[in-house]
């Protein structure tokens, strides 16, 4: 009898351990999908619209800051070299007009509408 409540008992943990996994394996898949799923839905919207998706202009803008402090942006040099040129070196500052620049096609109400 003891000989088969063992069995009984060792049957039963392999048939548990084995459901268990597999509703793991199951979630992990759901999970891998719904990231597929939407990975696919911000490339499609970034592909209709003609717009780059946030992430990737954000990143952007984390690769072009890096290469600015890599440069020596912000680096301690004489009092006259401040901002992002290089130590030693001499820039000359140039005025301009400042206007504005307008793409009618970017705005909501097109390029002949009313714009009130």
């Amino acid at each position: 009898m003891d000989v088969l409540t063992h069995l009984v008992s060792t049957i039963t943990r392999l048939a548990l351990k084995l459901l268990l996994i597999a509703a793991a394996a199951v979630f992990a898949l759901s999970l891998l999908c719904v990231a597929l799923l939407s990975l696919a839905f911000v490339l499609l919207k970034a592909l209709l619209t003609g717009r780059k998706p946030a992430f990737v202009t954000t990143f952007q803008h984390f690769n072009q800051a890096r290469q600015q402090f890599k440069r020596g942006g912000w680096s301690a040099g004489p009092a006259g070299a401040g901002g992002f040129s290089p130590a030693g070196e001499v820039v000359d500052v140039v005025d301009v007009q400042a206007h504005e620049v307008r793409d009618d096609q970017a705005l909501p109400y097109g390029p002949g509408a009313d714009r009130r």
